[in-house]
């Protein structure tokens, strides 16, 4: 196979109209609705929306171009018989321009493993919560405490929104489905990391606790207490759970990005070394997908 070359189309100046319609562009930057900031990328228009599995083509990204323009395995196709994407007819390339970090998404779907979520469809397993069999991946794992809450506690009641707006904060600590105190100093919400699949649309989902200020805390149980729908900014946050799939995950850092009333938020986590970050950041295989899954159900019958 011919070296991969940057598209042509790429070099004559991007057409903007097929740029990804929550983007704009500033400069060498692009302004994404989703990510804020970041360089702008290009990958051929296949790759965009909601693609999986078409292949991911690109030249070594380098220190000078870390995100190098990316095609499908159809584009490949086309380049390949033509020699370079310089003779490739510009009717036949089609461009659209992303922000960084839609770029990896788009390769973490299109990229193809050796084992594919759909390879995993034929698996069954019997839940231990409902004791009903059920077909395909288990992509949810959650912690119903963060790791600091111990048993002997008492599991206390929500603190309610009194009507002059105040919190009735009747026990010092307490402990729900969605929200945790102890002892009127350190506060957690319950939310999702969504682990992007490599070559599939779905993610993989860890339920897991993250502190928040007392401020952030008290501003979202109030929120989420008289089912309001402002828009809350991003609050920062220390993972709080310690995973067992993971070296120590204590403390990570991260941003719970707020959903809607009687959503759980959305953990981001920070870049880093940490398995758990890589896997956030640039995709979980379905190989591992698997050995989590069995690891975490309960022996199965025969």
């Amino acid at each position: 196979m011919n070296t991969p070359q940057k598209m042509a189309t790429h070099r004559r100046g991007i057409d903007t109209r097929r740029r990804c319609n929550h983007m704009s562009i500033v400069s060498e930057t692009v302004h994404c609705d989703v990510h804020g900031e970041t360089p702008r990328s290009f990958v051929c228009r296949h790759l965009i929306g909601e693609s999986t599995g078409l292949g991911f083509h690109r030249e070594v990204p380098s220190e000078q171009d870390p995100f190098p323009d990316a095609w499908c395995d159809n584009c490949e196709i086309i380049r390949a018989e033509h020699g370079s994407w310089d003779d490739v007819p510009e009717d036949l390339q089609s461009i659209a321009l992303l922000c960084t970090s839609c770029y990896e998404r788009v390769q973490i779907r299109n990229s193809r493993p050796t084992v594919t979520l759909g390879d995993l469809a034929g698996l069954r397993w019997k839940c231990s919560g409902c004791d009903e069999w059920h077909s395909g991946p288990m992509l949810d794992l959650s912690f119903d405490k963060p790791t600091y809450w111990t048993r002997e506690r008492d599991e206390g009641s929500r603190w309610n929104v009194l009507s002059s707006g105040e919190l009735d904060k009747s026990c010092k600590s307490f402990l729900d489905e969605d929200y945790c105190v102890i002892d009127d100093e350190d506060f957690f919400v319950r939310g999702i990391i969504h682990l992007p699949i490599i070559g599939a649309a779905e993610t993989f989902r860890w339920g897991i606790w993250g502190s928040l200020s007392r401020t952030n805390f008290e501003t979202l149980l109030k929120r989420d207490s008289l089912q309001e729908g402002s828009d809350l900014p991003a609050m920062f946050s220390w993972l709080s759970s310690s995973i067992p799939e993971y070296p120590d995950t204590l403390s990570l850092k991260m941003f719970a990005h707020i959903q809607e009333p009687g959503m759980r938020p959305h953990f981001w986590m920070e870049r880093g070394e940490h398995p758990l970050a890589m896997e956030y950041h640039y995709g979980i295989s379905p190989e591992r997908v698997k050995e989590i899954m069995f690891r975490n159900l309960p022996p199965q019958p025969a």
